[in-house]
């Protein structure tokens, strides 16, 4: 069953993102120690490099992830014997990182007309956000080589969180949902680890389901081709 493949990339995929939240901490907000009486609910510059502490060893971590979470994924797909499901995730993967890489290696400016679409496509360069939309991308084509539409689902729910964590501030997301805080109440910086720290539990979330799901499946609806095909020559 395909559940029990995938939970264990949902999974791998949480871990390591929750293992970079440290890069994420600032030293904290700007409006604190008396300069600042009004605190600002919405920050500019959300996940840019420039407000993140350490942009380089971030980048360096986010390279590295990519290759041990590709190396635990061929070696778990491989076991299975399923390793050509796999092939599209780690395409996109490639793909995903060497394109933001050459991007922001070339210095690119963005397009040169302005438009609606230039500040996804700014995303295209690193920043924060980048490790996060590394892995939406990922589970999306990861989906679509294990032809699995419950995958398929979250994949695009992950996908808008992935979004919405890379364009918007935290404390502007919970504002519009009733919950108003502003960098007065941030003196060390949460907020963008927030922008990591929920996408990487909603992947946990659904791991933990589908290995329930996985686990409640009778052992014999498991059964691979292979083991299949040996038992029908006897």
């Amino acid at each position: 069953m395909a559940t029990r493949r995938y939970w264990f990339a949902l999974a791998v995929f949480g871990g390591l993102l929750l293992l970079s939240l440290p890069l994420y901490l600032t030293s904290g907000s700007s409006c604190t120690g008396g300069g600042c009486s009004i605190g600002v609910s919405a920050p500019s510059g959300l996940l840019t490099v420039g407000q993140l502490p350490r942009p380089r060893l971030l980048e360096a971590y986010a390279l590295l992830a990519m290759l041990i979470g590709g190396v635990l994924l061929i070696r778990r797909y491989r076991r299975a014997g399923t390793l050509g499901r796999l092939v599209p995730a780690l395409l996109a993967a490639t793909a995903f990182a060497g394109g933001t890489a050459w991007l922001t290696a070339t210095h690119w400016a963005g397009f040169r007309r302005p438009s609606a679409l230039l500040e996804t496509a700014e995303l295209l360069l690193f920043n924060g956000a980048t490790p996060v939309l590394l892995v939406a991308v990922t589970v999306l084509a990861l989906a679509a080589g294990e032809r699995s539409l419950p995958l398929l689902a979250f994949a695009v729910l992950f996908g808008a969180v992935a979004y919405l964590a890379a364009t918007y501030d935290s404390f502007y997301l919970l504002g519009r949902i009733g919950l108003p805080l502003d960098t007065l109440h941030d003196p060390d910086g949460i907020r963008q680890m927030l922008n990591i720290a929920v996408p990487a539990g909603l992947l946990l979330v659904a791991a933990l389901i589908a290995r329930l799901a996985a686990s409640r499946t009778p052992a014999g609806a498991t059964a691979g081709p292979a083991r299949r095909g040996r038992h029908s020559r006897h």
